[in-house]
């Protein structure tokens, strides 16, 4: 189960502090909580993941194929980090 709180830091900045584990459903709930922000608005979603205990492989795909200049993931554990790195570097066989 993931909970996202979502708090605005500007006008053009929104944090969306998840806590629990992300897994496919929960990812979409999030990719529909980031669309919501981000749809026809010059907005950066921050992702602060400081709360997240567990994400799988499907789950940090979908947040690498979002990535962009606008989305920005902050506060991830080591375990999260590396996951995230390996699959962005393509390393993590699908």
């Amino acid at each position: 189960m993931l909970k996202i709180t979502q708090s605005f830091e500007t006008g053009n900045i929104v944090r969306l502090r998840l806590d629990g584990t992300l897994s496919n459903d929960a990812f979409s709930d999030l990719a529909d909580a980031c669309t919501a922000h981000r749809d026809g608005v010059e907005r950066t979603v921050i992702l602060d993941m400081a709360g997240v205990e567990f994400m799988n492989d499907q789950a940090a795909r979908g947040l690498i194929d979002m990535s962009n200049e606008k989305l920005r993931i902050i506060n991830c554990s080591p375990f999260i980090a590396t996951l995230l790195e390996t699959i962005a570097k393509g390393e993590l066989a699908e």
